[in-house]
């Protein structure tokens, strides 16, 4: 796995983030899909916000977002068995964009 975590506002929302994946995931030729408690509810509680952005072509691979709002981080990952022809790379320029627009704000 490979991993990068970007310092962020505690009060960044749900909304920029996502804004800001799917504006980046429009460039990549990718798309952004909402996961975990974004989309279901759980027995248990929980604060965290994941996405996953995937390749619109076979073989693209799978990079990982997860924003915890009380430690203030965002992770940008890859796994080792979702890096595929583009996310090996792509996460890298994922975590660049997000220190960018953090700094922005």
């Amino acid at each position: 796995m490979r991993k990068r975590e970007i310092a962020v506002s505690r009060r960044a929302s749900k909304n920029w983030i996502e804004g800001m994946l799917k504006a980046w995931a429009q460039r990549e030729d990718a798309q952004v899909r909402p996961m975990g408690r974004l989309v279901r509810s759980y027995s248990t509680e929980g604060e965290n916000m994941h996405w996953h952005v995937t390749g619109l072509k076979k073989g693209m691979g799978t990079v990982e977002v997860t924003y915890t709002p009380s430690v203030g981080t965002i992770a940008v990952l890859v796994h080792d068995n979702r890096r595929g022809l583009w996310a090996g790379q792509a996460y890298l320029r994922l975590a660049r964009e997000i220190m960018r627009r953090t700094k922005e704000t």
